[in-house]
């Protein structure tokens, strides 16, 4: 279904090129999953969503994975997303409370200033392309937009909004992002900047059953622009596995798997993106520790 795509749009000038996505019910999911609290939430789901659009743009079987690692009490943020439209996310503290900033939940204040890491992984490179740029805001979305800006030299607009009701639950998510093209006039940018500037906040119109083109549309400098839908649904999947697992704890060494043999008991293990615990019984940890090479 199109609400489950990402939808991709381009203007007849070849200005600007943007993408756009719903992702209310993902967000829901992400929520359940984590059992987090409003402002976990609300930072894992614009984060999730951003990682999604990002992803959209490279090519199939490639990935993207960003990590913001702030010095704020809500630790590190983490998202994973393909070309396939799958996607993961965690936050280290997803139950972090704190005060009202003006009446409102301040992102930037539980993240803290630090660093944003991006790494795309291309199935044909050897090694993955790492962008590091400092974390501007916290608040995600100004936090990409200086990504693009900073590593690919692409002046961009990037919008993410997470909306919750009086009872914490999730009601409306989604995000947009916009990038200007080579050769684009200042004319365009101008009016770029104008329209961001006047603009209806994003979850006002995704709760007012806003499309990805109404969101677009809300930013173009003209409304006259050709709609894709991406290959793939959206979906929330984690990859992990007790093989994987076990692979894991292979790489821990001698040392480290004969103080877990001594405990005498399997070694657990649970998945920070999706909450899964493996049990390693205590013959696959002799298995691995006669396996690996010596300390």
């Amino acid at each position: 279904m199109k609400k489950n795509r990402i939808s991709h749009f381009y203007t007849k000038d070849l200005a600007i090129r943007a993408s756009a996505l719903i992702t209310t019910d993902l967000v829901k999911e992400i929520q359940h999953i984590h059992q987090s609290l409003p402002i976990a939430t609300i930072a894992m789901g614009r984060l999730l969503t951003g990682s999604l659009l990002m992803a959209s743009g490279l090519a199939e079987k490639q990935q993207v994975s960003i990590r913001v690692q702030g010095t704020g009490p809500l630790g590190q943020l983490s998202a994973d997303a393909s070309f396939e439209s799958e996607a993961r996310c965690y936050a280290t503290n997803p139950t972090l409370e704190l005060p009202l900033t003006n009446g409102k939940l301040s992102i930037g204040a539980a993240v803290g200033p630090g660093i944003l890491t991006i790494t795309r992984f291309h199935e044909f490179h050897k090694h993955p392309q790492v962008s590091i740029v400092e974390i501007q805001t916290g608040e995600i979305a100004e936090d990409l937009s200086y990504y693009y800006q900073q590593s690919h030299q692409i002046p961009c607009l990037v919008s993410l909004s997470v909306s919750l009701d009086k009872n914490c639950e999730v009601t409306a998510a989604g995000g947009v992002i916009l990038e200007l093209m080579p050769g684009a006039p200042a004319s365009v940018i101008t009016a770029l900047e104008n329209k961001a500037k006047s603009g209806r906040p994003l979850s006002e119109m995704i709760l007012g059953g806003a499309t990805p083109w109404d969101l677009v549309k809300e930013y173009s400098h003209i409304e006259n622009m050709t709609e894709t839908l991406h290959l793939h649904d959206i979906k929330y999947h984690c990859p992990c596995s007790l093989e994987r697992v076990e692979r894991t704890l292979g790489l821990l060494g001698q040392a480290v798997l004969a103080e877990m043999i001594l405990k005498g008991a399997p070694s657990e293990a649970k998945c920070h993106f999706c909450g899964r615990t493996y049990s390693v019984s205590l013959n696959t940890l002799r298995k691995l520790h006669d396996e690996v090479q010596p300390d």
